[in-house]
C-alpha cells in the first residue's frame, strides 16, 4: 500500500513541475464563453416560461363559454348578497292536554321577561 502512495506522490510532483498556468487572454475567453452560454440559457428559459403563460391564457380565452359561466336554466335569479331576512325559527311547541287531576305547569317566561327581571327598573 505504501508503494502505491509513493508512486502517486511521484506522479503528482512530476505533473506539478510540468504544469503551466493558462494565459490571461485564454482565461478571459473561456470566462466570456461560459457567461454567454449562461445568459443564452437563462434567456431561453424565460422565453419558454413566457410562452407557456401566453399559451395558457390564449387557450382559456379561446375555449369559448365554459359550463360554469353559463346562466342557470331556471328563471329564478340566485341571491346576490347577504340575506336581510331574519333566520327561520322553529315554531313554539304545542302544549299537550293534561289528564284530569294533574297540575298545570307554570308557563316559562319569555326571553324579554327574563331580561327585564334581571335589570332593575328606574323607579321613583
Amino acid at each position: 500500500m505504501s508503494d502505491l502512495g509513493d508512486e502517486l506522490q511521484r506522479i503528482a510532483s512530476e505533473a506539478a513541475q510540468e504544469a503551466r498556468p493558462l494565459p490571461v487572454a485564454q482565461v478571459m475567453r473561456l470566462g466570456g464563453r461560459r457567461r454567454r452560454r449562461r445568459v443564452a440559457r437563462d434567456a431561453l428559459a424565460a422565453v419558454a416560461v413566457a410562452g407557456a403563460i401566453v399559451a395558457g391564457v390564449l387557450y382559456n380565452s379561446s375555449a369559448g363559454i365554459h359550463p360554469e359561466h353559463q346562466r342557470p336554466a331556471s328563471p329564478v335569479a340566485p341571491p346576490t348578497g347577504p340575506s336581510t331576512k331574519p333566520p327561520v325559527r322553529s315554531p313554539a311547541p304545542t302544549p299537550t292536554p293534561l289528564s284530569p287531576g294533574s297540575e298545570q305547569p307554570a308557563p316559562s317566561p319569555t326571553p324579554s321577561a327574563r331580561i327585564s327581571a334581571r335589570t332593575p327598573s328606574a323607579g321613583p
